[in-house]
């Protein structure tokens, strides 16, 4: 029977994949958190599933990459500014 909810392609290294993105989009707003989020969800993945290209997770990942981009550019960032 097939994992629906975590199949192999989110099961390929140590830690899950899920388990990654939480700890690295833990304190971003949650706009941003989305967004990078999405992307690390499928940079973690691109080469893992099956019948599908890895270009196509690939610029999934840069579809979001870009969405954070422009998001950056409107708005200040709390996660910048608190180290700045």
């Amino acid at each position: 029977m097939t994992d629906l909810i975590s199949p192999a392609h989110y099961r390929n290294s140590s830690v899950e994949t899920i388990d990654t993105i939480l700890d690295i989009v833990r304190d971003l707003p949650g706009d941003e958190a989305v967004l990078v989020g999405n992307a690390l969800k499928y940079l973690a993945r691109y080469r893992f599933k099956t019948g599908v290209s890895p270009l196509q997770d690939a610029q999934k990942a840069e579809w979001y990459i870009q969405k954070l981009v422009s998001l950056l550019k409107t708005k200040p960032s709390a996660t910048l500014a608190n180290k700045e």
